[in-house]
Order: C-alpha cells, then sequence, then structure tokens
C-alpha cells in the first residue's frame, strides 16, 4: 500500500520574516548594551556592601572604649622629712587599713620629741607649785577673815553689856569709855568687811591664774602630740583596705615632707572612664545604661558623669558599675561600652552607611531589583546608632542600598556593578 507523505512547510514562507526576526534581535542586543552604558560609572560588586532595609525594634547604642579606674584611690603622703628605711609592700600587694608599708628614720624629730617631753614635765611640775603657793595665800586670807570677823563680834559682845549697864543705872561706864567701844566695833567691822573683799578678790585671782597655768599646760601637750605624731608617722601605714598601685620610693632615698610615697587604690569598687566621640557625645545623658565588656564579662552599669572637655576629638564619660565584678577586673584594663540611648519599636532601619549622621538628609544609593544598578537617591535619616540608621522618608521594608563608602561617585546619579 502506498503512504502518502506530507511535505514540511517551512518555518518562515518568506525572506521578509527573516528580516524581521533579525531586526528584532539587533533591537535586543543594542537596547541591552545601551541599558548596561546608561551608567557612567561603575564599581566592582566585590569592593562594595550592602544591606536591605528591616523594620522591627531598633536599638540606638554610642560605642565607646576605655579602661577600669578604682572609685577610690588615694596618695600616701608624708607630713615629715626622712630617710627610707624599709620597704614592706610593693605595687600589687594587697592592703588591709593600718598595714605598715614603709619605715622612714629622723633623728632630730626623735630627740626633739624628748625635749617636749622633758619640758611637759618641768611646765607641770611649775603649774603644780605656783597653784599650791596660791592656794596657801587663799588659806591666809581666809584665816584673817575669820579672825576679823572674831574681833567684830568681841567689839560687839563689850558694847552689848555696857548699854545693858547703862540701861540699868549702873554709872561704872563713862560716856567716853562708851565711845571708844563703839569705834572698835566700828573699825572691827570694816576690817572684816574689807578682809572680805580680799578674800573674794584672791579667790578671782587663783581662778583666773589657774585657767592661765592650765592653757599653758594645754598648749604644751599639743606640742607633745604633734611631735609624738611625726614622730608615729614616720612609720607609713594604709589608709584603706586596698591595692599597692605604685611606690615611687627607694631605700635610702631622702623624702620631703608633702613627697607622694605610695598610691592605693581600692579593688573592689571600680568605674568604667569611656571616650565617646564628640559627634555622638550630644545623645548621651546621665542615667544611660551601659554594657561594659572587659571580652570575658559584661558589666552592668550607668552613666554617672560626662566630662565637659574635648580632648583628642573624644569626651571621657564615666560609668558607675551596677553589676558584679568579674575576677579579671582590675585597674587599666581595657574595655569596651555601649550606652543605651534609645530603643525605637516598629522602626523602618538599616545597616548605617558610611558618614551617615542624626536627623539629616542625605544622597544615598539605591540598588534596583536587577542588582546592576546603583540610583542615586535623597533619604531622611533619624537617630542613628555605631551599627544602625533610622530612615523616616526615602526607602521602603525590602529596598537595598550601598553602605559603604561612596564618596567617589558622589558625582555620578547611576552606578552600574559589575
Amino acid at each position: 500500500m502506498d503512504i502518502v507523505r506530507q511535505k514540511k512547510q517551512p518555518l518562515f514562507k518568506s525572506r521578509s520574516n527573516w528580516l524581521i526576526l533579525a531586526v528584532t534581535c539587533l533591537l535586543l542586543v543594542i537596547g541591552l548594551f545601551v541599558n548596561r552604558n546608561d551608567a557612567s560609572f561603575r564599581v566592582n560588586e566585590g569592593s562594595i556592601l550592602a544591606d536591605r532595609v528591616q523594620r522591627g525594634d531598633m536599638e540606638i547604642n554610642i560605642r565607646g572604649n576605655g579602661v577600669l579606674v578604682p572609685e577610690d584611690i588615694r596618695w600616701i603622703a608624708t607630713d615629715t622629712a626622712g630617710r627610707v628605711e624599709r620597704i614592706y609592700a610593693k605595687a600589687g600587694a594587697v592592703v588591709q587599713q593600718g598595714d605598715l608599708l614603709l619605715e622612714l628614720s629622723n633623728p632630730l624629730l626623735v630627740q626633739q620629741l624628748e625635749e617636749d617631753k622633758w619640758e611637759l614635765e618641768a611646765l607641770t611640775a611649775q603649774t603644780k607649785a605656783e597653784i599650791v603657793a596660791m592656794e596657801s595665800a587663799l588659806l591666809d586670807l581666809e584665816a584673817a577673815v575669820v579672825n576679823e570677823k572674831l574681833n567684830w563680834e568681841r567689839a560687839m559682845l563689850t558694847l552689848k553689856a555696857h548699854n545693858k549697864l547703862l540701861e540699868q543705872g549702873v554709872n561704872i561706864v563713862s560716856k567716853i569709855a562708851l565711845a571708844e567701844i563703839k569705834i572698835d566695833v566700828e573699825q572691827s567691822k570694816k576690817r572684816w568687811q574689807l578682809e572680805q573683799r580680799r578674800l573674794a578678790k584672791q579667790q578671782q585671782n587663783l581662778a583666773a591664774q589657774k585657767v592661765a597655768l592650765q592653757a599653758r599646760l594645754k598648749r604644751m601637750h599639743r606640742v607633745v602630740q604633734r611631735s609624738q605624731v611625726q614622730v608615729d608617722n614616720l612609720n607609713v601605714r594604709a589608709t584603706m583596705d586596698s591595692v599597692v598601685q605604685e611606690m615611687s620610693i627607694q631605700l635610702g632615698q631622702q623624702v620631703n615632707v608633702g613627697a607622694s610615697l605610695a598610691k592605693l587604690a581600692r579593688n573592689d569598687r571600680y568605674i568604667a572612664e569611656l571616650q565617646i566621640p564628640e559627634k555622638q557625645i550630644k545623645d548621651v545623658a546621665l542615667g544611660q545604661k551601659v554594657t561594659i565588656d572587659t571580652r570575658s564579662n559584661q558589666i552592668t552599669g550607668v552613666v554617672n558623669r560626662i566630662d565637659l572637655a574635648v580632648i583628642n576629638s573624644s569626651v571621657k564619660v564615666d560609668v558607675t558599675l551596677t553589676g558584679k565584678l568579674p575576677a579579671e577586673a582590675r585597674p587599666d584594663l581595657t574595655v569596651d561600652g555601649v550606652i543605651e540611648v534609645a530603643h525605637i519599636t516598629d522602626a523602618l532601619y538599616v545597616k548605617r552607611p558610611i558618614f551617615v549622621k542624626s536627623n539629616t538628609l542625605q544622597d544615598i544609593y539605591l540598588v534596583d531589583e536587577t542588582g546592576n544598578f546603583a540610583l542615586k537617591k535623597k533619604v531622611k535619616f533619624g537617630l542613628v546608632s555605631a551599627r544602625y540608621a533610622q530612615i523616616e522618608a526615602g526607602l521602603k521594608q525590602g529596598e537595598t542600598i550601598i553602605v559603604s563608602d561612596a564618596s567617589s561617585w558622589k558625582e555620578h546619579s547611576k552606578v552600574l556593578i559589575n
């Protein structure tokens, strides 16, 4: 049986169809070429960093590095000159309050103390002798007062007896004798009153003299006490439970009054001193929470002081540590600190682009959907932390921007990524 085969029709029946296909392909190639060459600047994809815009809770933090510093530091100084005889504690030693740190010698001070003690003994004896003499004189005056009182009383008795005889009519007493007796009575009374006044004055004088003598004696006691303190201070002792940070003297060294001998630091209470960039210090406030990282542990704290001065483009911030101190805590330990400035809920944010500042309108490069181009766009940023930047306007969730340094492209509105 014969099989009839049907002849296949050509895909393009005419030359015009081939021409249309060729023109279409050419246009596609030209469009692609033109599109890829539309950017006036090209960057290598491996040389840039990009990040996708996210939405969620955002922590505004400021980072700074610094050191741990003892909260209580004391310099031990001497109020007496002397030569270093012995050193009992060196740098790094743990001491308790009252422990002997070093011993000084000063023979002149010791001799002066002995002379002051001798002078005090002599003055004490002299004071006692003078008080005894004045009290003896006071007793003599008291005796004189008593005698004059008795004489007055005796004269009064005689006068009363003569007056009684005259009243009875007995004329054995003349008027002259009576007048003399009255004079004796009056004189005895005045002498008694005079002796009383002398006794009162002597009592006042004795009290004043005792005050003066006691003041002089007290002054000498203080001189001896001061000399004793100076001699005692030749034995330099720790003023608190601490660690000896520095011992800046050597055996045999002569030290003068006021010289610093040792530096003590509390080893159980520290603060962190952080250096914060001056551009970010405006967002730091007292009472903000801080996390201190010692590389091995983390310690919580709060900001308690912000320095007024700017030194080397940074400001010193003191942090009081509220958490438990780790075992590695020691003076001058290098630490990192993170200050919690703010917490924003439901925020639109992205990794912080280079050179972006808080509350500014800045140009950034938005990566298109193909990932081949970056287009310049203005974006309004809100709060900025060390890692993230809040977006207030100009970007949407899911869009991708270039966060690395793009300052060399800032004159180009479109950049090719290849």
